[in-house]
């Protein structure tokens, strides 16, 4: 029997519908909003960019309006909003832009097919190295510029695979000629190279997608559900993946209900996909984790971050390092711990494209550091990926067990 993969789309970018077509003059009217209300509405739009690249670019878009595409025009913006350089100022894609039939991740430089449809499965577990006549090198540097410029590189290798699926960012930013069909060539594990011509599909939510791995560890499995825990017997501890911060208390209650039935003495908190939400939500977490006094100890709490944790959950990896004994592991979170955030939105008059701005600069960590760093660094490998391994679990396993 074959094994299929549904990939939720929500750990990639919100999704939202604009007008089929937009006028050139209209397309104009929304820049112009675009251009006014982004320096009224955010906390500080030149952080980062200038007032006069910002102004010079928003006015050649403008002129360049009648000879573009919708999706151009979009893709445009978003990178207007990308030089404004923090991760929650953004343009949102749209419900109707299309997928390549694969699914990337980078496994440090590397960009490996780590999913794919059955028409495509030649593709996986397959290195990227061209897209058309691009090599990787030219590949990132084109998509860097629709990724929040003034973050940290996780931010980047979490945000670029998720936009190299879509044709219409592809295309707008010249890898592709053609939007219908692109040749994207892939290296497999003998260095024989293997060219495959991908058909654009819907985005649709329950597309089959096969996995390059046999077998899902801890974190890669329920993606769907946002708050969700087991018993490991062998280490007497909770393992609780949390990605989102709904239903909050009754959640916590049943966590520790588990907790209190196992006589669990350890708790791994998994932040890996966890994009954010409200920060204070997840400190309801961290105290009534303090008020275990066998749990809050030194090897018996641990904290897993990853290039996924973002925003609120970025703030509760570093509470857990202040206020607590956590031992923090994985990869660093994929944003600066001082930068703008807290986004509100607006949306253009005529297109009704969202985009998300920031209200507020907040200042998490007294030096100001590209990343949170683990106490614990582990970077996982594409060859512990593809057999299924969970490196930073096998770490905490080990030494656990090794501390009985």
């Amino acid at each position: 029997m074959k094994k299929y993969l549904l990939i939720p789309l929500s750990f990639l970018f919100s999704i939202d519908l604009i007008a089929q077509t937009n006028t050139a003059a209209q397309w104009q009217e929304d820049i112009n909003y675009f251009k006014e209300q982004m320096v009224k509405k955010h906390k500080n739009a030149f952080h980062h960019v200038s007032k006069e690249e910002y102004e010079k670019d928003m006015e050649q878009l403008y002129k360049d309006v009648p000879a573009l595409k919708d999706y151009e025009v979009i893709v445009r913006l978003m990178q207007v909003a990308a030089k404004i350089g923090d991760g929650h100022t953004s343009v949102h894609l749209q419900a109707n832009f299309k997928r390549y039939p694969i699914r990337l991740n980078y496994f440090g430089d590397d960009l490996y097919v780590i999913a794919a449809t059955p028409s495509y499965k030649d593709a996986l577990g397959t290195r990227l190295i061209k897209i058309g006549e691009f090599g990787l090198e030219e590949i990132n540097k084109r998509i860097a510029s629709v990724i929040s410029q003034d973050q940290n590189k996780w931010y980047t290798m979490s945000m670029a695979p998720a936009f190299l699926i879509v044709p219409e960012i592809v295309t707008a930013l010249g890898l592709a000629s053609n939007y219908d069909k692109v040749s994207f060539t892939f290296m497999d594990s003998l260095n024989k190279e293997i060219k495959l011509d991908l058909v654009p599909i819907p985005a649709d939510l329950n597309e089959r997608f096969i996995p390059a791995s046999k077998t899902q560890p801890l974190f890669r499995q329920n993606l769907n559900d946002p708050f969700w825990f087991t018993y490991l017997d062998e280490i007497n501890a909770v393992y609780l993946s949390f990605k989102k911060y709904d239903d909050i208390n009754q959640n916590i209650n049943k966590l520790f209900d588990l907790i209190e039935e196992k006589k669990a003495t350890r708790l791994i908190v998994d932040l890996r996909f966890n994009g954010g939400g409200d920060f204070f939500k997840g400190r309801r977490l961290i105290s009534r984790i303090k008020e275990n006094s066998a749990i809050n100890q030194k090897g018996n709490l641990f904290v897993i971050t990853g290039r996924r944790t973002f925003s609120a959950a970025m703030v509760n990896s570093i509470d857990f390092k202040k206020e607590t004994k956590a031992i923090i592991l994985g990869e660093p979170p994929g944003e600066k711990p001082n930068s703008y955030s807290e986004n509100d939105e607006m949306k253009l008059p005529n297109s009704k494209l969202v985009v998300s701005y920031s209200t507020r600069y907040y200042k998490f960590l007294e030096e100001d550091t590209p990343a949170f760093e683990p106490d614990i660094r582990i970077d996982q490998s594409w060859k512990e990926f593809n057999e299924g391994r969970d490196p930073v679990m096998e770490w905490i396993i080990s030494y656990c067990k090794k501390n009985q």
